[in-house]
């Protein structure tokens, strides 16, 4: 007999580690298997798919065999096989990274095996995925069945306060993993040393119980076991007698409830990403969210005390779900006032990164948290409802948990596939929980015996009022009308009045809009709220990305095959498509951009439709990983390098396959925004683009806010006579004045450094790799960084480029040093810009124009210094 409450609590906490452990292995896995698959939606959907079905069958098979093993090995076997299920998981997530790369080794035979069907591969992938993960997610689903078992102890009125004792555990559980592996350990331990804690603990667990499991068997009342009644358990009445037919339709509408719940995640992640943003913080604090809330709601379901049907409170549950759920879509629209008032507090000087987050939760928890409560006590009902359904307790377990899982698995397949593409985000959110109120309604109908022409009327009359209101709530809305209330992050010195929405689109992947400044012309590429790309004919306005794309074509000798990773406005794309004699492949991970690429023709040339222009719809990563092809030129603009998951195109891995996707003199171009990365970022990205590329050089088309890093393995040169002849091309004549290149001098003043001469001042800068993704953890994904910040970060960089010689090619002496005289010149004017601005040394020199003199005082300045980077903080050169 356990009356012991210690010995209850410490089995709750394992149960609570556990939850921990078992929501980082999932994060941590899909993860990894993104740098296989890719991260396009198809991949994170077969991933997620055959965890979450693993979780079902392993909950359904174990119900199956209880009642065998416990008549065969006794009543406290369930407990003993939780803690060996435990430490087995724990053995698994070990030895997942060695069952990975097997499965690495064999994904080109699958691509193969495809060839062009899209479809084939993602059956292969969900397949392969969930043979990779089903030895561990079969056991973490027969977990919960096990321990509710035990738990329960075959008294049906400890269904409902026992069930939801360890769902909310479990789920408060998998909240804190989710945050301590999204948003600490990974930072701090690394993949690795993450998914070794989660080892650990799950060891853990597994040591305890079993030592828990030894103490009982030498219990004297090992035979009979009993434990001691809650108070809520006491005071469960017994359920009324429901008919067959009815309790079918109430597991129908609980698999529903599952798929709804799924959905509305993402839903409404798609939505709160306008106001928390794309970083890794904002996803795991949306996920953190959800699941704290399900894990209250089911705290509270096993604290409410059941006088009536447990079907009649799972049915208006679902009611208050669906009609809350629907009375918040309106409110969506009023984001966009939001997300400014709160931006308004984020760009404050001192505003720290912990504060951004605390601002930012309040978006989550206000839209999540009442519907989340709903979720969470349905779990447990549904549990006591269905029992004379499934005939014993442990069948009513594992099938409740499977059906519950079986819902949720459709939810994640049908939203981005289906619902999104159909009927837009918010229409989605309204079908859902509409459908999730009639169904309830109708069931309840059902549950009073009304007769069938009163439930007729009845479901006529609300589905009458659902129409209505849905009319009321989007109707009203023309085409392009959501994304007016998406400018969550509108460039912040342009007034709404000059701001025109030209397309707007709601796909499988992310949220597009394409925004125009009526006062200069320029146009935006919005992703999920974010400025991706601005094209404009000012110079500098959207000189980078032709330049991403010119550079690395002019410095290459003979470019024949060119790769452009993410098409964004297709300008860089479009310039390295009018090299003469080269064919190039564009790899954009969202289809839907290129259906934008319209609005940007005057930038990109209509790069979508020349000839030697061919687009693989595919993530750029993967791609670059399983393609055979060879290129001459690699070059990608990728989305601010801290935003989630975009760090798999900045890591040393990543450079090394594109390293090995080069031809001999072959060059890697990639793009460092300073204005959206910190300064330890800035130094992090070009240290580890150097340690992958021997010879690596940094450009800038603009003073500092972009910089291009030039990567390859022979020496690069800047040829006088190659740059002569291509400019004798008119289309790309037009295209280097847009950029501000009328001379080979222009050309040479983008050169800033030598990468061989940044060696200190890198010195101790730690490498971004895929187990140390630095980027998605950096300050600057919450607080992005003041101006002088990153002023900084290009002055830091700048101060090499004196005394420097970029290597020349076909110039005659002479030539070269006119050249170079001019070079020192544009050097002094660059540094002066930065001097008089932060009252640095020559500032005084620079404001009398003489220039040379101001440049020495600049150089003597900093060999004072030695190597110690230089600071701007409080506005001052130090």
């Amino acid at each position: 007999m356990i009356r012991n409450p210690a010995t209850l609590t410490i089995i709750s906490l394992c149960v609570l580690i556990s939850g921990a452990a078992s929501l980082t292995y999932e994060l941590i896995w899909v993860k990894q298997l993104t740098l296989i698959y890719g991260s396009a939606v198809h991949a994170i959907s077969a991933a997620l798919c055959a965890f979450m079905a693993g979780l079902g069958l392993g909950a359904w098979l174990i119900s199956l065999l209880l009642k065998r093993l416990k008549d065969s090995y006794g009543p406290h076997f369930p407990l003993l096989l939780y803690g060996l299920f435990e430490g087995a998981i724990g053995l698994y997530g070990y030895v997942f990274p060695w069952a990975l790369e097997q499965l690495a080794s064999t994904y080109p035979s699958m691509l193969a095996v495809a060839g062009e069907s899209t479809f084939a591969l993602h059956f292969m992938e969900f397949i392969a995925s969930a043979a990779l993960m089903l030895p561990a997610t079969l056991m973490m689903g027969a977990t919960l069945p096990l321990l509710g078992d035990w738990f329960i102890q075959n008294r049906e009125s400890a269904i409902l306060p026992q069930i939801a004792r360890l769902y909310w555990l479990n789920t408060l559980g998998a909240a804190f993993g989710c945050v301590y592996g999204q948003l600490i350990a990974v930072e701090w331990f690394g993949v690795r040393g993450t998914t070794l804690s989660a080892v650990l603990a799950n060891t853990l667990v597994m040591a305890i119980i079993v030592a828990t499991f030894f103490i009982l068997r030498r219990s004297p009342d090992d035979d009979r076991v009993e434990l001691s009644e809650s108070p809520s358990e006491s005071s469960q009445a017994p359920d009324e007698q429901i008919s067959k037919s009815i309790q079918w339709m109430a597991l129908a509408l609980f698999i529903y409830s599952g798929m709804v719940a799924l959905s509305a995640e993402i839903l409404w992640t798609r939505i709160l990403v306008f106001p928390l943003g794309s970083a890794l913080h904002s996803f795991a604090l949306i996920l953190a969210t959800f699941l704290f809330g399900i894990a209250l709601g089911s705290w509270l379901a096993g604290k409410i005390p059941l006088s009536k049907n447990s079907l009649q409170l799972f049915l208006f549950i679902e009611i208050a779900i669906g009609a809350v759920c629907l009375l918040q879509i309106p409110f969506f629209n009023q984001l966009t006032e939001w997300t400014q008032w709160s931006d308004r507090l984020l760009y404050e000087l001192d505003n720290t990164a912990s504060q951004t987050l605390l601002v930012r939760s309040l978006f989550a928890f206000g839209f999540m948290l009442l519907p989340t409560l709903g979720f969470g006590m349905a779990f447990p009902l549904a549990n006591r409802m269905h029992l004379s359904l499934f005939g014993s307790i442990d069948k009513t377990i594992g099938g409740a948990y499977a059906a519950n899982t079986l819902g949720a698995t459709l939810g994640t397949v049908l939203t981005p596939f289906l619902l999104i593409p159909l009927l837009g985000i918010r229409a989605s959110l309204f079908v859902i929980f509409a459908l999730l109120l009639f169904f309830s309604l109708c069931i309840e109908t059902a549950r009073r015996r009304w007769s069938s022409s009163r439930q007729l009327l009845a479901a006529s009359v609300v589905l009458f009022a659902l129409a209505a209101s849905g009319a009321s709530i989007l109707g009203g809305q023309q085409a392009l009308e959501p994304g007016q209330n998406n400018f969550a992050r509108l460039e912040i010195n342009v007034p709404k009045e000059r701001i025109k929405l030209l397309d707007y689109k709601e796909g499988d992947f992310s949220t597009l809009s394409v925004v125009e400044d009526s006062a200069t012309g320029a146009r935006t590429l919005y992703v999920n709220g974010f400025s991706t790309a601005t094209a404009s004919d000012s110079i500098g306005g959207s000189a980078y990305m032709q330049a991403m794309g010119f550079v690395p074509m002019v410095l290459h000798p003979a470019p024949k095959k060119a790769m452009v990773i993410c098409y964004g406005t297709g300008a860089t794309l479009g310039t390295v498509a009018l090299f003469p004699d080269a064919s190039v492949d564009g790899v954009e991970i969202d289809g839907n951009v290129l259906s934008l690429s319209h609005w940007f023709t005057r930038w990109n040339r209509q790069a979508l439709d020349r000839s030697n222009v061919s687009m693989k719809i595919q993530d750029g990563r993967s791609y670059m990983r399983w393609t055979d092809a060879a290129y001459d030129v690699i070059t990608l603009e990728p989305m601010s390098p801290v935003q989630a998951g975009v760090v798999n195109l900045y890591s040393k891995e990543f450079y090394e396959q594109a390293a090995q996707r080069l031809n001999e003199g072959g060059l890697m171009m990639q793009w460092l925004p300073l204005h959206l990365v910190s300064p330890e970022d800035a130094r992090s990205i070009i240290k580890t683009f150097q340690d992958v590329f021997p010879y690596t050089s940094v450009w800038n088309s603009f003073l500092t806010r972009i910089v291009l890093l030039v990567g390859s393995n022979e020496a690069v040169s800047l040829d006088r006579k190659r740059f002569d002849s291509l400019m004798e091309d008119a289309d790309l004549n037009a295209t280097a004045a847009s950029i501000g290149l009328r001379s080979f001098q222009d050309f040479m003043d983008f050169y800033i450094s030598d990468g061989a001469r940044l060696t200190n001042y890198l010195q101790d800068t730690p490498l971004i790799t895929d187990d140390r993704p630095l980027l998605e953890y950096s300050s600057a994904a919450l607080t992005p960084p003041l101006k002088w910040q990153t002023d900084e970060s290009f002055l830091n960089l700048l101060q090499y480029r004196i005394g420097q010689r970029p290597p020349l090619k076909n110039a005659a002496p002479w030539e070269q040093e006119r050249l170079m005289k001019e070079f020192e010149m544009r050097s002094a004017q660059r540094l002066a810009v930065f001097s008089k601005r932060y009252e640095g040394p020559g500032a005084q020199e620079f404001l009398k124009g003489d220039y040379f003199k101001g440049l020495q005082t600049v150089k003597e300045h900093l060999e004072q210094r030695g190597e110690r980077p230089i600071s701007l903080k409080d506005a001052k050169w130090e």
